[in-house]
């Protein structure tokens, strides 16, 4: 069996994540992540596609903005509560031209491809103004907004931009981790992220993992279906997701849909 493929949504300000998990095919489930303490809540399941590249979690943890849809026509920008994707705020477009957002402070949410929106978000969120972020408006992908939010939380750039951007992190072992991006790789989406690890002399070591980051000063990561981290360079199982199977999911609370 093919194992699902994981990303994973940071807040800058908390312990707070979203894992959005991939699989079977054009199903994807959210999964909130308390990174201090390894828990877990399930949050739904959704039969489309999620753009990873431009979506977000908010400082607090509690928001999450998506751009999402069904193809054809359909596809929307949605905010909601972590880690549910019933919408509290939704805003439809016909084409994958834009869509999808961020959060660059603090109760604060910023449109991809368009201005404020008309009216305020709910959860007493303010609309960030237009320029808050570099937008994407080039089909499926993630333009340069992706390589942004990369740099509030903690990477910086070394070279080049939008899909050609180099990042890196200091590893708490010594050495880098370094992040670039793939068009087109295979079993993976259309653009994904591509991991190497680089030593104290410069040796370089490629990964297959899709998703990671440094907290607390550990090294954690996904690959093969779970989450993963490394101690003194021994890897350790967080939790396996290889197991979940679609299912029907009610948030406990109200959302809209036009």
């Amino acid at each position: 069996m093919t194992p699902p493929r994981l990303h994973v949504l940071t807040a800058r300000d908390c312990a707070g994540a979203l894992i959005l998990r991939r699989g079977p095919s054009r199903w994807v489930a959210t999964i909130g992540w308390d990174r201090d303490s390894n828990s877990f809540q399930t949050g739904q399941w959704f039969h489309g596609r999620i753009f990873e590249h431009r979506s977000d979690l908010s400082p607090d943890g509690r928001h999450l903005v998506i751009f999402a849809g069904k193809g054809g026509t359909r596809w929307w920008t949605a905010v909601s509560r972590v880690p549910w994707l019933t919408a509290i705020a939704f805003f439809p477009q016909d084409s994958t031209w834009g869509g999808g957002g961020a959060f660059p402070a603090p109760g604060v949410v910023w449109r991809n491809g368009s201005g404020p929106a008309d009216t305020l978000p709910p959860d007493e969120l303010r609309p960030a103004p237009a320029d808050a972020f570099p937008h994407s408006t080039d089909g499926f992908h993630m333009g340069s907004t992706q390589v942004a939010l990369m740099q509030t939380r903690g990477w910086r750039l070394l070279r080049g931009e939008s899909y050609d951007a180099v990042l890196a992190r200091d590893l708490p072992d010594g050495g880098l981790i370094e992040l670039s991006f793939a068009l087109g790789a295979r079993n993976r989406a259309i653009i994904s992220n591509r991991y190497t690890l680089i030593g104290h002399d410069g040796t370089r070591a490629e990964t297959g993992w899709e998703w990671a980051d440094i907290w607390q000063g550990r090294l954690q990561y996904a690959d093969r279906g779970a989450l993963w981290e490394r101690n003194a360079g021994t890897p350790q199982l967080i939790r396996d997701f290889t197991e979940m199977t679609p299912e029907r999911r009610r948030a406990p609370y109200a959302g809209v849909t036009e």
